[in-house]
């Protein structure tokens, strides 16, 4: 069961945590399809026969001057023996959807544990502040930290609006190559736009769901042996919701499989 805890933790970190920074030339995503005001989508978390918990995105009014869009992702594991793991993401957009600002909260014995992320573009420094909290709202029980990481990049996307950043470039067909950052390590993200539509089956939907396929390496190892292929299908329309992903890690396969949402005039495309 400790096992399940890890793969829990690992999949959050990838999906929620990393930092990213695109490389091509892709023409700009349609984004006024994808950031829909009030947005949420929640998701299953899955290894092997096992269901471990839910991780909830849902987009916000934008919160700080500078910001077109935010949002947030909850991540909390199901009740089940050995297994508790409860996370917070938010993340500040531009109208490009580049992160202005992030933080991550992470509860850790009845604490938590936080960090907040900057960038000073100036001097391309990154900069993670880190502190403890009772809960979420209140002030540090410890004098702060802050670790500094000096990149030669100087516009990024955050672990939570990658998410968003992949449903924008989804029906884009040229792959796309971004040095990514997770929790302080750099590496690489490959992301592969072959098209093809699919359908899917999902138990929130009775039929099959259209959706086109995302693939991509991550060459890099993140925390518990994080590395290598996944894939993720969005569905086939505008919107570009993800419907579900699969992921390697070092304890085998992770799969998310969308779960609710909430979100104005849509439901799953079905197929014909």
């Amino acid at each position: 069961m400790l096992s399940m805890k890890l793969s829990l933790s690992l999949v959050v970190a990838f999906l929620f945590f990393g930092l990213s920074y695109q490389t091509n030339t892709a023409s700009p995503p349609p984004i006024s399809s994808v950031m829909a005001a009030g947005e949420e989508l929640v998701y299953e978390v899955r290894w092997s026969v096992f269901k471990l918990g839910l991780i909830r995105v849902k987009t916000l009014p934008a919160k700080n001057p500078g910001s077109a869009f935010s949002a947030v992702a909850y991540s909390d594991s199901y009740d089940i023996p050995f297994v508790d793991f409860h996370a917070l993401s938010t993340s500040d957009m531009d109208s490009t959807l580049y992160s202005t600002g992030a933080s991550l909260y992470e509860k850790k014995d009845n604490q938590w544990q936080r960090q907040i992320y900057y960038f000073a573009s100036s001097s391309r420094t990154y900069v993670t502040e880190h502190a403890v909290v009772k809960d979420i709202d209140s002030s540090p029980l410890h004098t702060l930290t802050y670790d500094t990481l000096k990149l030669k990049y100087d516009r990024f996307q955050d672990g939570t609006s990658i998410l968003y950043f992949a449903r924008a470039h989804a029906h884009d067909a040229r792959p796309i190559s971004v040095p990514t950052l997770v929790r302080g390590k750099a590496g690489t993200t490959n992301f592969y736009f072959p098209g093809e539509r699919t359908t899917e089956m999902i138990e929130a939907v009775s039929t099959p769901v259209k959706v086109i396929q995302i693939e991509g390496k991550a060459e890099f190892e993140g925390i518990f042996g994080l590395t290598g292929d996944f894939v993720g299908w969005f569905s086939d329309d505008a919107a570009a919701v993800p419907i579900k992903a699969k992921m390697k890690v070092i304890l085998g396969s992770i799969t998310l499989e969308l779960k609710e949402w909430k979100r104005a005039g849509w439901s799953p495309p079905e197929a014909e």
